[in-house]
């Protein structure tokens, strides 16, 4: 897998990568239950990618997999039980990764996993966060097995989905 930071001339590819995979949500037993439009947005990806934070794996020249990182923690994880407590600035927060399902089953979350921790580190952060649905088994096994350590449960608000549970994990770099 090439891993790459998307520029603004990626911004449609990478539009297309989540409006297909939130399409495939609807089929999945497992997911993070996004809705195209309002989270993920092309706003919001155009955003990020002018931030310098979104990375893509691309198998082949197609992009398989996709991370959005934000800079500094999001004030709805400070409940989390965190074992590294570093300053906010050292803190990057993974939002939005996805493997495209064409390309899973292949390792390429781990691969993609471990490539985002190292792009992170080498923007000088010391850990990553992230949160994902209670129940996505695929994705949680994924985090642990790259890394991630499980950092405690909180029902966290979603503007398109509302309350929900969700398993907090936290990676040192």
């Amino acid at each position: 897998m090439q891993i790459k930071q998307a520029t603004a001339a990626d911004l449609d590819v990478v539009c297309r990568f989540y409006q297909d995979v939130c399409a495939q949500q609807q089929n999945d037993e497992y997911g993070a239950d996004w809705h195209w439009g309002v989270y993920p947005s092309q706003e919001l990806l155009a955003a990020r990618i002018e931030n310098g934070m979104v990375v893509e794996g691309l198998v082949n020249g197609q992009v398989a997999s996709v991370g959005v990182l934000t800079a500094g923690e999001d004030p709805n994880y400070r409940r989390a039980e965190w074992a590294e407590l570093v300053p906010d600035r050292q803190i990057a927060v993974l939002h939005l990764f996805a493997v495209n399902k064409d390309f899973r089953g292949r390792g390429l979350a781990q691969q993609m996993l471990r490539e985002l921790a190292k792009f992170a580190k080498d923007k000088g952060y010391a850990v990553m966060h992230l949160d994902v649905m209670k129940g996505n088994v695929p994705a949680e096994r994924a985090y642990l097995n790259s890394g991630f350590r499980f950092a405690g449960e909180l029902v966290l608000h979603y503007a398109d989905i509302g309350d929900t549970p969700v398993h907090m994990y936290e990676r040192k770099l």
